[in-house]
């Protein structure tokens, strides 16, 4: 906490004002890089229709990575044991930004294996998160490919 402290240019009482131990700091920063992941998602997804599939898997792959490299404690943070879960109604919002974007690319597509459809991206997500956490600096590009022609895949199937 005292390194914390420092690296936020507060004081150890201040910080211990706000969040009684690591695990309440972390459990905060993961709340508000959840809200920011919303935003930015909303913002990345605008526009669909103006994307080929293989751009669209693309942006999430990409996207993902913007995520965690404008925020280095994102990573590490998402990896960490402070178990941070969203109730259903907090996830619902991610999900149907996503859902809009199959449903405007695939409007065939219906909501509720949209729905299905977001949920599984969002896990391809979370597991680029994990293996590109765990790979070594030199891997990384290569674990980029490997999502990205996951996702390609997958969406070339979703959005037939």
């Amino acid at each position: 906490m005292t390194a914390i402290a420092e690296q936020a240019g507060a004081s150890i009482g201040t910080l211990y004002d706000y969040f009684p131990d690591k695990q309440a700091l972390a459990m905060a920063l993961k709340a508000q890089y959840t809200e920011e992941s919303d935003a930015h998602w909303k913002a990345l997804l605008r526009n669909p229709k103006s994307l080929t599939r293989t751009a669209l898997a693309d942006l999430f792959v990409e996207g993902a990575l913007t995520l965690v490299r404008e925020r280095p404690a994102y990573l590490p943070l998402m990896g960490a044991p402070a178990v941070y879960t969203r109730t259903q109604a907090l996830r619902r919002p991610l999900r149907k930004t996503i859902v809009g974007a199959l449903r405007t690319m695939n409007p065939k597509l219906p909501e509720d294996t949209a729905f299905i459809k977001a949920e599984v991206i969002v896990q391809l997500i979370k597991g680029l998160w994990s293996v590109y956490r765990e790979a070594a600096p030199r891997e990384r590009d290569k674990v980029v490919e490997e999502f990205k022609q996951l996702m390609r895949l997958y969406l070339m199937e979703t959005l037939q």
